[in-house]
């Protein structure tokens, strides 16, 4: 109507499986009208596949949940005239198989950098890491490990005593335990031994708490040389 404000978009979430949040896709035509009776413009519908990140064994479930989901949704609109120009997918577990024509757009946040937990589902390989955090050994008093300056307010606390707290890019050795400033980098037998002073690159298990707490990232070439600067501008947010 000519004069009138623009009025605010809106897209649905339906759940797919991961029981995060989201209503069940069946009911997206409601809620949808039910937007549109309060002034909103439905424009579309979207889904997280968190529960395809449970085991490499869940990815191709988790893609097929969603698909399935989202076009139950795009129906439920269709049934109350309302056309999805939006039908929004994710996650970086899932991606390799979400093809469906129905998708218009996904969000794989951890895609562009991917980290070790990705690597152990099969979502991406050692070698398309491309995040690490630079860490100084501090201490190597005790003769199976050595200390990092990356504790908890560096790498967050994701990881258990069972895959560790990070990894080191190129050989075997975890991060057994982690304080708020110092990592407990435990060593095989036979592996790489730093001495105090190196620098080493540790591979988190999740990267996006960890982008969130640096106020800069350090991009380098293959070689470790420094390149750019990229500031987190969006520092505070959640991933």
């Amino acid at each position: 109507m000519a004069g009138e404000p623009e009025r605010l978009q809106v897209v649905i979430e339906v759940d797919c499986g991961a029981r995060r949040s989201g209503a069940p896709s069946e009911v997206a035509g409601d809620l949808a009208l039910a937007a549109r009776r309060r002034g909103l413009v439905p424009v579309g519908v979207f889904t997280y596949p968190g529960h395809g990140s449970s085991g490499p064994d869940a990815r191709l479930r988790a893609a097929q949940d969603q698909e399935a989901a989202l076009t139950t949704a795009v129906r439920s609109l269709d049934s109350v005239g309302v056309t999805a120009e939006v039908v929004s997918g994710g996650s970086t577990p899932t991606v390799e198989f979400a093809t469906s024509s129905v998708i218009t757009e996904i969000r794989p946040g951890e895609y562009v950098f991917g980290d070790l937990n990705n690597s152990r589902l099969g979502a991406c390989t050692d070698d398309q890491i491309a995040l690490f955090v630079a860490a100084t050994v501090v201490s190597e008093w005790v003769p199976d490990q050595v200390i990092l300056d990356v504790g908890t307010k560096a790498l967050s606390r994701e990881g258990s005593l069972e895959r560790g707290y990070g990894g080191v890019a190129g050989t075997k050795a975890v991060l057994a335990k982690l304080n708020e400033y110092h990592g407990f980098l435990a060593l095989p037998a036979g592996d790489f031994r730093p001495s105090v002073g190196t620098v080493i690159p540790v591979v988190p298990n999740h990267v996006c708490p960890v982008v969130l707490n640096f106020e800069e990232l350090i991009v380098t070439d293959s070689t470790g040389t420094s390149l750019q600067r990229w500031p987190v501008d969006v520092r505070g947010f959640l991933s």
